[in-house]
């Protein structure tokens, strides 16, 4: 009973957080009340979303404790800086009425809130666990990571670096938004791997942080291809409230005690986690089979990215083979004695 109470409390806090989103989306795509008001529903639900993720943040600071604690005070450091950030970018936008200059003083938050968001993931004690006894489970992180480079180099890195003097203070700002995010959620996939249980509050984590990744590369394209400028509302806004909303209610579902953290002793690992580490792989060779379809050619970046992206999931493969033929082999060795 408890556990059935607990779940429909998650799903009515979900579909509470994917229609807050749906609605600011709505706002601004249809630019209901005209182009003014959409600017101030979009700027100002940005803000107000970073608030209420510090708030849950805090909250699940305060009921927990050892590395759980440090883990939760790092991301409410992360999600303060997401806050000021935002607030700044809507002083300029909303009060000022000026375009936001680039870099800003907001870029200095956003910025500052990815090492602390890493950092986070490294103490939480799954991460922990996981990579000290998991080589695998640090391997699937890295194929994932590689994954989401590899694809935002060639849909929105690639092409920016081209048009960019990446020497220059704002082409190193534009690169640093999906680089951070790329390392983000490395941390976030072994973290995610090595808990055992208490898991919802990661994956709320996760898919809020994925949110965000998405928006930045959006972001950092259409900011170089000169279709993004902050004295509009962009329908793309909409993906950072939902990925604050995605990191309050990782925070609200983190209020109970932690989940257990110990090493998997299963014979045989999940299925889950066997197919999903691919899925972003799959996606990388459908893009690059589009890129080479369309006559583009991959460039040099591009290719060691591919090159590196087969060694690991060829290794990885080899690890799970032996991890799944594992309890087999005694087995078979003392058939062949015999």
């Amino acid at each position: 009973m408890e556990a059935t109470l607990s779940s429909r409390r998650h799903i009515r806090a979900t579909a509470a957080a994917l229609a807050a989103t749906a609605l600011v989306t709505a706002w601004i795509a249809l630019a209901l009340g005209g182009a003014r008001t959409a600017l101030w529903v979009d700027d100002a639900s940005t803000p107000l979303a970073a608030a209420l993720a510090l708030w849950f943040c805090v909250r699940a600071r305060s009921r927990h404790r050892g590395r759980m604690r440090l883990h939760w005070t790092l991301m409410s450091a992360a999600t303060a800086c997401w806050m000021l950030a935002e607030v700044i970018w809507a002083l300029y936008a909303l009060i000022l009425v000026r375009a936001v200059p680039t870099p800003s003083w907001a870029d200095l938050g956003y910025l500052s809130a990815i090492p602390l968001a890493a950092a986070a993931l490294v103490v939480h004690p799954g991460a922990r666990r996981q990579a000290a006894h998991t080589i695998r489970s640090v391997l699937d992180g890295f194929v994932v990571a590689t994954s989401l480079l590899f694809l935002s180099w060639t849909l929105v890195l690639g092409p920016v670096s081209h048009g960019t003097d990446l020497s220059s203070i704002q082409g190193a700002v534009t690169v640093a938004y999906p680089f951070g995010d790329v390392v983000i959620v490395f941390f976030i996939i072994v973290a995610i791997r090595g808990m055992d249980g208490g898991r919802t509050s990661l994956w709320y984590l996760f898919a809020g942080l994925l949110a965000m990744a998405l928006s930045d590369s959006l972001y950092s394209y259409l900011t170089e291809i000169g279709n993004y400028a902050s004295s509009g509302a962009h329908v793309i806004d909409a993906g950072w409230v939902a990925a604050y909303l995605g990191i309050a209610l990782s925070g609200w579902s983190a209020a109970g005690p932690p989940g257990p953290v110990r090493r998997q002793e299963q014979s045989r690992p999940p299925l889950a986690s066997l197919v999903l580490p691919l899925a972003p792989v799959l996606i990388a060779l459908f893009v690059t089979a589009i890129e080479i379809r369309t006559g583009h050619h991959l460039g040099s970046t591009t290719f060691v990215l591919a090159v590196a992206l087969v060694a690991l999931v060829l290794v990885r493969e080899s690890l799970l083979l032996r991890e799944l033929l594992g309890p087999a082999l005694p087995g078979a060795r003392e058939a062949m004695q015999r």
